[in-house]
């Protein structure tokens, strides 16, 4: 029903709560931690990508900060026991990035550090959305120019490269998994993958 709305902030809490102004009319939207810090609050104008959730008694307006994180939304809350909330949760401490590392490399243990994320919802999560982390687009700011791929960046390069060269996108995430740690580069992460296929 709604894709967008552009506005001027009427109100933004540290709750993620925003409620935005759009041609005199005020919308109440959910914010992740991660659109809420992208808020420009200097009265300029806001796109907001949005999502609503149709509840018997209510209806409810998701906002995001750009077509990545809103695909995210729709890709965890379309797991089974993983609502709105638990999704927002997640994309508010992980962001689109981080979630992608973790999806790719199956990483129960960092889902589990979620707050409102129970171990039961964690692993259904890595087990049913591993093999679909190309549903959600890279996120729009991307790395700095000049900067060293390292982390979420660095397994995604990695994760395309070993499906090019022939493995499976499970094969290669299972790898990944293994061998992934914070500030390895690309290159040095690819020879580590290649190790445990081989």
């Amino acid at each position: 029903m709604y894709d967008f709305l552009r506005g001027s902030v009427a109100s933004l809490d540290a709750t993620g709560r925003l409620s935005l102004e759009v041609n005199g009319v005020g919308y109440s939207l959910r914010i992740s931690e991660q659109t809420r810090k992208r808020i420009p609050l200097d009265g300029s104008s806001v796109l907001v990508y949005v999502r609503l959730i149709v509840r018997e008694d209510d209806l409810i307006l998701f906002g995001f900060h750009d077509p990545a994180e809103r695909a995210a939304f729709d890709l965890l809350t379309s797991v089974q026991m993983v609502g709105p909330g638990v999704a927002m949760a997640v994309l508010s401490e992980l962001g689109v990035g981080e979630l992608r590392r973790v999806l790719i490399s199956r990483d129960v243990a960092r889902l589990r550090k979620v707050k409102g994320v129970g171990p039961k919802s964690a692993d259904r999560i890595a087990l049913e959305l591993a093999d679909k982390v190309d549903r959600i687009p890279a996120p729009t700011l991307a790395a700095e120019v000049g900067a060293p791929q390292t982390g979420a960046l660095a397994v995604e390069e990695v994760h395309r490269a070993l499906v090019v060269l022939g493995f499976s996108p499970k094969d290669a995430a299972d790898a990944l998994a293994k061998v992934a740690k914070p500030g390895v580069g690309p290159e040095e992460l690819l020879r580590a993958a290649l190790g445990v296929l081989r």
